[in-house]
């Protein structure tokens, strides 16, 4: 078989990686070859990779020899005036509009004419200065060639010339669209969210006439210094509150009224976390931020932590000291602690304003209200609200009665019933609206907390909602940005593994990606708890996600676009898990002792880990029925679901994705016979060594423990 260097067989996929293909691609062309092959996993011969590479490159030979033909031709010809790709279009679509009044006959001679006429434009482009395109990641040559409004076949020549063999609908990265377009003589500019330039464009040229608004306020703080109960001591000196018998919270963010008629919106998903997660998507929701210290405390890690938050996203900070009722607060305390993580409060000769309040007696809670207004005044906040919707989602779910849930606020123009809309990756249209009290309106402004239904999946939080003019226009956008997510996916770079990873870490600073699944919740925050106190100034462990129960294929998923390794503590993987991790080449890492853990991640951080066993897994059996047999015990009828049962191998009992024992096989027979193995497909009855505790859905897992030499 063919062999790369590290002694792995080569396959149909890593050969396409290679050439620059995907794996659909290669597959025809093998298909042309006539060499057969089932899948991209399946292996190639030497014979065949040769034969492979050799078209390959002699197809790359003809294209640079043709595209040099092509240059000598171009020196000969006359410079022509330079003529932007705007005038190219102009003339393709003022052509196109004569022709629509033109009969049969006549379509036909100027559609020839037509042709001529645009290629002769196109080829001037490239003698002419350089001009900006937008692209996003993973844009195709056919993409390329319209935004340039350059010939397909031209566009995806020059990839050639430049070795890359690319089909019109291959996705391809940044850099190699870059260079071909630089040929061009067109300089890129890479936007994050395609579409967004377009739409926030079309949406700022409607006609309409700025107006004031209220502002937007998160509430940040260490834990237990008084956040919640700030907010519920608001709630209840807010009128909207008294009027309705209290605010029922299904928004995450509500509306305060005072009675000169000026609000307040508020967050109600204060965490840092949260608003770091927004920060990271671009969006910047929050207009100030009150950061809560308690007066009977001091600046805790969580208050530093929300103090860098607020000041990289560039939000103002107004600071509540909670708790002055108790007989140990301390207000000049905390005022200098703050003083000495450089927030300067106005009476020491700062400009962050202060107020010390009681959310348990309400004292001075007016007070931090009208200073909260006092600093919106001074950011001098305002809006438009006559023009199409422009907002942030909170947050998502799916409600069995009622389908997609969305939760926004609308930060510009206003929202109303039967508007289409683009959010993040999804779209929609707005069915039915819902305030903070759960009453159902007709249009949301600037400012205003809603809840949506319409949307036709669960965006993230933080993604941007943008009304759009039709729901053509929202189904092309999140199409396109639907492709790029899963190229993302797709092209999340190669798995990382544990013994691998410090090989990594030594040349460069890593993070190393982790998903960590218990047998109980408890056991997964102590393990958790645990790895994250690791690592040092070159190399850390981010926790990606955590929880009890076993190891799915939506772990799986979720490592392999992190590019993480995921930690089993007296769980396994369930066969669909297993089969995508192989397929994706995730790691899946097990263990029985908790230190072992600790030990592995310690090792695999501080590049001191080389393994000389691993675990190899053989295949997995279901228990399908059980018989008593005397003197012998339990024996398990099961179904070999997949790979084989060996009777010399290891194997351990899983029920319900948990490890429950491990040992050996004493007896192995399909009907009557013993034998050495059985394979997929077929039944068999299983004997465990000194083990009857065996139940109907039980899964039965045969490994080996094999050696692997490592080099120093």
């Amino acid at each position: 078989m063919a062999e790369k260097s590290d002694g792995k067989k080569l396959r149909v996929y890593e050969l396409a990686k290679e050439l620059n293909l995907s794996s659909e691609a290669l597959l025809k062309v093998l298909e042309e070859m006539t060499i057969s092959v089932k899948s991209h996993m399946s292996s190639l011969t030497l014979e065949e990779v040769v034969k492979v590479r050799s078209r390959f490159d002699r197809e790359k030979e003809a294209a640079r020899t043709k595209t040099a033909r092509k240059k000598r031709k171009k020196k000969k010809r006359r410079q022509q005036p330079r003529v932007t790709a705007e005038a190219v279009k102009t003339v393709r679509d003022t052509l196109a509009k004569i022709d629509s009044g033109a009969g049969k006959s006549r379509q036909k001679k100027r559609k020839k004419h037509r042709e001529d006429k645009v290629e002769k434009l196109q080829e001037t482009i490239i003698d002419g200065e350089s001009q900006i395109i937008r692209i996003t990641e993973y844009t195709s040559p056919s993409e390329l060639s319209e935004l340039m409004t350059i010939p397909l076949s031209k566009v995806i020549g020059k990839f050639m010339e430049l070795g890359v063999m690319a089909t019109a609908n291959q996705r391809l990265d940044v850099e190699t669209v870059s260079l071909v377009s630089h040929e061009f003589n067109f300089e890129v500019e890479v936007v994050e969210s395609y579409g967004a330039k377009e739409l926030e464009k079309k949406r700022v040229s409607t006609g309409a006439s700025e107006a004031p608004r209220f502002p937007i306020i998160t509430v940040m703080g260490h834990v237990d210094h008084g956040k919640t109960a700030l907010l519920d001591r608001i709630r209840q000196t807010n009128i909207i509150a008294t009027e309705s018998g209290g605010i029922t919270q299904h928004i995450g963010a509500y509306i305060s009224k005072f009675g000169d008629g000026k609000k307040i919106t508020f967050i109600d998903t204060p965490g840092h976390e949260a608003f770091t997660a927004m920060r990271t998507r671009g969006a910047r929701v929050t207009d100030i931020v009150i950061l809560v210290v308690a007066a009977d405390s001091r600046v805790m890690p969580q208050t530093q932590e929300a103090i860098d938050h607020a000041k990289a996203a560039g939000v103002p900070i107004v600071v509540a000291i909670t708790k002055i009722d108790l007989p140990t607060a301390n207000s000049d305390f905390i005022k200098k602690d703050l003083a000495s993580h450089n927030i300067l409060i106005e009476e020491w000769g700062g400009n962050v304003l202060c107020s010390e309040v009681s959310s348990i007696t309400g004292e001075n809670i007016d007070d931090l209200l009208d200073k909260l207004l006092m600093q919106a005044e001074m950011l001098e906040l305002t809006a438009f609200p006559d023009r199409p919707a422009k907002g942030t989602v909170l947050e998502g779910e799916v409600d069995p009665r009622r389908g997609t849930v969305v939760n926004v606020i609308i930060q510009d123009g206003t929202l109303r019933i039967e508007d289409d809309f683009v959010a993040g990756r999804c779209r929609g249209r707005v069915r039915a609206m819902y305030n903070e009290n759960d009453n159902e309106i007709q249009s949301a402004g600037p400012g205003t907390p809603v809840q949506i239904l319409g949307c036709n999946d669960v965006p993230d939080a933080g993604d941007p909602i943008v009304a759009v003019s039709s729901e053509h226009e929202a189904k092309r956008i999140t199409r396109r940005r639907q492709i790029v997510q899963r190229e993302r996916e797709l092209h999340a770079g190669s798995m990382v593994s544990l013994e691998d990873f410090w090989q990594q870490s030594a040349e460069t600073e890593g993070t190393m990606n982790l998903i960590v699944k218990a047998d109980v919740q408890g056991t997964a925050e102590a393990i958790v708890d645990t790895l994250t106190k690791l690592g040092n100034e070159e190399v850390s462990v981010n926790i990606i996600r955590s929880g009890a129960g076993g190891i799915s294929s939506n772990d799986v998923n979720l490592a392999a676009a992190s590019n993480a390794v995921i930690i089993g503590f007296r769980v396994r993987p369930d066969v669909r898990a297993r089969e995508e991790a192989s397929t994706r080449e995730v790691e899946i890492a097990t263990f029985n002792v908790i230190h072992q853990v600790e030990e592995t991640i310690t090792k695999a951080l501080s590049g001191l880990l080389k393994p000389e066993e691993k675990e190899e897994f053989l295949g997995s059996a279901e228990v399908r029925d059980l018989f008593k047999v005397p003197k012998i015990g339990t024996i398990a009828g099961s179904y070999v679901i997949s790979g084989l049962i060996k009777r010399n191998a290891r194997v351990r009992l899983v029920r319900n994705g948990i490890d429950i024992w491990s040992g050996t096989i004493s007896s192995l027979k399909r009907f009557k016979d013993d034998k050495k193995e059985v394979k997929s497909g077929f039944e068999c009855g299983i004997g465990l060594s000194g083990f009857n505790d065996i139940k109907q859905g039980d899964v039965i897992e045969s490994y080996e423990i094999v050696s692997l030499a490592r080099e120093l």
